[in-house]
C-alpha cells in the first residue's frame, strides 16, 4: 500500500470521526482523519454534561483533546487539515484538502458533522451576529450589554446561561409556544434574573448601521417590536456540512444524508457518522457510537471485496 493510500479515509475529527479513528485502527485498519480542529464543534461546548462517566461534567474542548490524543495514540494519522474534495479516482476514494494534497483510500466515512444556520431575514450578514458563545461572549464583558439568543433548543439555553455571565441582560426568542428543551435547562434559565425568555416571537429583521443595533420582533399576533441589542447569538439549528462532497449520495430534502443498517450510504464503500447523516438523535454520544459502527462495518465491507 502507497504511503498516501490507507484503508479509510475518515474526513472530521469531531466525536465520530475520532472515535470512528480509533476503532479503525484497532481493528488493524490503516486510517487518516482530515481535520483542522481536534474534537471538531466540542470547543462550543462549555460543559459536557450528559456523558458518562464525567460527574459534574467536562469541558468540551478538553473532552475532544482527549479523545483526539487517544486516536493518534492508537496509530491513526491526522493531517490537522482541512479537506477541500472528496472525489472517486480509479476505484478509490480520493481527497484533496486545501493545500493540494492527496490522500487515497478503499473507503471512506463523512464525519464532518454540521455548522449553524442563520436566519433568512434583512441585514443578516451584518456584523454583531455570532454563533458561539463560549468563543465570542467575553468580547461583551463589562459592557453593560444587551443580547439577542435566538432559538428554543437546548443549544439555545446553553448560549443563553453563558451570555449571562457577561451580559446586563438576555433575551432570549424562539418562534414556538414552548421550549424545545430539557427541563433541567429550562428551569436553570427561568431561575436567572437577567434572563427574558419571549416566545411565540420571531425575529423578522436585523437593524443598525455599521452593526447590528436591534431586532425587529414580531409576535403571532402581527404586532412588531424593536429590540435594542448589543449582539446577537445564533442557535436556531444545525445543517450538513457537505460542502467538499464530490459524490452523488442520496440525502434528505435537508442535505442529511441517507445510510442503510450499516451506516452505508447509497455510494457503495462511502459511510457516514454522526450528525452529518440521517439520524434521530444528534449528540456526543450517539456520535461516537456511529463512529464504531461506520469502522467495524468498514471492515466488514473491506473483507467482503477482498480489501
Amino acid at each position: 500500500m502507497a504511503e498516501n493510500q490507507y484503508d479509510v479515509m475518515i474526513v472530521g475529527t469531531g466525536p465520530a470521526g475520532l472515535t470512528a479513528a480509533i476503532y479503525g485502527q484497532r481493528l488493524g485498519l490503516k486510517v487518516v482523519g482530515i481535520g483542522d480542529i481536534p474534537g471538531g464543534n466540542l470547543y462550543m461546548i462549555e460543559k459536557l454534561m450528559n456523558f458518562p462517566g464525567f460527574v459534574g461534567g467536562v469541558p468540551g474542548a478538553q473532552f475532544g483533546a482527549t479523545v483526539f490524543s487517544q486516536a493518534q495514540g492508537e496509530g491513526a494519522f491526522f493531517p490537522m487539515t482541512r479537506l477541500d474534495k472528496l472525489t472517486r479516482n480509479d476505484n478509490l476514494f480520493m481527497g484533496i484538502d486545501v493545500n493540494s494534497q492527496e490522500y487515497f483510500a478503499q473507503t471512506a466515512i463523512v464525519a464532518c458533522g454540521v455548522i449553524p444556520r442563520t436566519l433568512e431575514v434583512p441585514n443578516v450578514d451584518k456584523k454583531g451576529i455570532y454563533f458561539c458563545a463560549l468563543c465570542d461572549g467575553p468580547l461583551f464583558r463589562g459592557k453593560n450589554a444587551t443580547i439577542a439568543v435566538i432559538g428554543g433548543a437546548n443549544m439555545a439555553g446553553s448560549e443563553a446561561m453563558s451570555l449571562s455571565r457577561f451580559a446586563d441582560r438576555v433575551i432570549l426568542v424562539y418562534h414556538g409556544e414552548k421550549l424545545k428543551m430539557e427541563a433541567v435547562m429550562r428551569k436553570a434559565l427561568e431561575a436567572k434574573d437577567n434572563i427574558e425568555i419571549l416566545l411565540n416571537t420571531e425575529v423578522v429583521a436585523f437593524e443598525g448601521k455599521e452593526q447590528i443595533e436591534r431586532i425587529i420582533v414580531s409576535t403571532r399576533e402581527g404586532e412588531k417590536e424593536e429590540v435594542p441589542v448589543n449582539g446577537v447569538f445564533m442557535a436556531v439549528g444545525w445543517g450538513p456540512n457537505l460542502d467538499m462532497l464530490d459524490i452523488s449520495v442520496e440525502t434528505t430534502r435537508e442535505g442529511f444524508i441517507k445510510t442503510d443498517k450499516k451506516l452505508m450510504s447509497s455510494f457503495p464503500g462511502l459511510f457516514a457518522a454522526g450528525d452529518v447523516r440521517d439520524t434521530d438523535i444528534r449528540q456526543v454520544i450517539t456520535g461516537c457510537a456511529d463512529g464504531a459502527r461506520a469502522a467495524t462495518y468498514v471492515l466488514e465491507y473491506l473483507e467482503g471485496i477482498g480489501g
